[in-house]
């Protein structure tokens, strides 16, 4: 090997080296201080874009939970209603039964009568103000909890994934009306002063407590299914979250490795480049002799 002055490969060679050295030991530093293996595009492009991506659906997932726990809210605000309304036909029934009897006088026919007819407006005011986020449950038409009629019907639809390019990701819920005073005539409902019409009031009270356990039996197994949906999404929620950390969190025992060595190679080279540089020394001990 010849011996020169001017180019020091030995000392090029130990730079170049101890660069690259460096460049490892400072990438792990960033991760280890980050948390993260991807701090920027060039550290990993390809996991940057799919990590990004599944950021996005989890967001979206997370946000569609929430969606389906305020959909099962407004279920059971409904339901609520509905139990409400089941108490006071119930009520309203035992009042017809006992007006059916013949030893009530015309009197005690009319008493009894005010707590059916107020039972019968308490139905309706409880159908009107039923709502939630002041949206209209049970009037049995699309409208606000002022009573202002809107331009949708009683079909609510909630949005519960994250995918629009997938089907299935929409569940509706059909609230059906609460004011179950129409469905039979104001006279059957409302008139028990003659005793007459009890039979009449029985039978058709029948009628609404029955459609009013179907409309229940509906909201209830829909919270049940919407209760699986909350589940299944919290699910696949948590395993992207589990692929997203195995792409872009950092592996803490990994990198501290990678500093130790970094570290130790970063001294080692900064060494070695200090002897490459006095290299050409050497080259005065030839003109001295």
């Amino acid at each position: 090997m010849t011996v020169v002055i001017n180019t020091n490969i030995s000392s090029i060679t130990a730079s170049r080296i101890l660069g690259s050295n460096r460049g490892d030991l400072e990438t792990a530093m960033e991760r280890l201080a980050s948390g993260k293996r991807i701090n920027s595009a060039n550290d990993d492009a390809a996991g940057m874009a799919v990590a990004a991506k599944m950021r996005a659906d989890i967001r979206g997932l997370n946000q569609a939970v929430r969606n389906t726990n305020d959909a099962i809210s407004l279920v059971n605000t409904y339901d609520g209603g509905a139990a409400e309304i089941e108490a006071i036909l119930i009520r309203m029934r035992e009042l017809a039964v006992q007006a059916k009897t013949g030893t009530y006088t015309s009197a005690d026919l009319s008493n009894a009568n005010f707590e059916y007819a107020a039972l019968k407006s308490e139905i309706t005011r409880i159908a009107s103000v039923t709502s939630f986020n002041r949206l209209a449950l049970g009037q049995g038409s699309g409208g606000d909890a002022a009573g202002t009629t809107l331009s949708v019907d009683t079909s609510f639809s909630f949005y519960v994934g994250s995918d629009v390019a997938r089907t299935g990701n929409t569940i509706t819920f059909s609230a059906k009306a609460l004011d179950l005073n129409e469905a039979a005539s104001a006279e059957e409902l409302f008139s028990l002063a003659s005793g007459t019409t009890a039979g009449s009031a029985i039978a058709s009270l029948d009628d609404a407590i029955t459609e009013l356990a179907a409309n229940r039996a509906q909201a209830g197994a829909l919270v049940n299914r919407l209760e699986h949906t909350v589940s299944n999404l919290m699910n696949v929620s948590q395993r992207l979250q589990e692929a997203v950390s195995g792409i872009e969190d950092a592996d803490y025992a990994a990198e501290s490795a990678a500093l130790a060595r970094g570290m130790v190679l970063a001294q080692a080279g900064t060494a070695m480049l200090a002897q490459a540089n006095q290299a050409p020394q050497f080259v005065l001990a030839l003109l001295r002799s």
